[in-house]
């Protein structure tokens, strides 16, 4: 692909994203409402409050960067999610990317600014933790896709 139609699928993604009112200002709102409800969790809410611990100051902002690029082709993150996943494989199980899927999607139809933008992010969502089961469980942790 050439540099000028890198630029052009760029716009068209952050173009579709400002159509559904996904915006900084959105995704930091749904970033932060959906880590409080995870914090209070009953079976989330340890998994990570002893993986952050302290550190949802640093947590929170690189979430936010995360959304932002997934869903904006924003190009602000730069992490490794499997390799911090894998930090953690011995609390993790995949039935818990189920729970957080569930736990993102009600908190994605509490605060969208659109009635598609759920969809939009549960696509890239469950796409997400399948990569990440497959890479932590392999095959036997997938599920089919909800959307998509």
């Amino acid at each position: 692909m050439t540099r000028n139609r890198v630029s052009e699928a760029r716009k068209a993604i952050q173009d579709n994203a400002a159509d559904l009112g996904i915006t900084s200002a959105y995704i930091s709102t749904l970033v932060d409402t959906f880590y409080d409800r995870i914090r209070v969790d009953h079976v989330l809410g340890p998994i990570f409050n002893e993986a952050i611990g302290e550190n949802w100051d640093v947590h929170l902002p690189r979430m936010k960067a995360f959304w932002a690029s997934v869903t904006m082709n924003a190009g602000l993150y730069s992490g490794k999610p499997v390799e911090a996943h894998r930090k953690h494989s011995d609390t993790i199980e995949s039935e818990h990317f189920d729970l957080w899927l569930k736990l993102f999607r009600q908190t994605l139809e509490d605060t969208a600014p659109t009635p598609e933008t759920p969809a939009y992010f549960m696509i890239r969502a469950e796409r997400i933790a399948n990569s990440l089961k497959l890479a932590l469980f392999g095959t036997s942790g997938l599920g089919a896709p909800r959307y998509g």
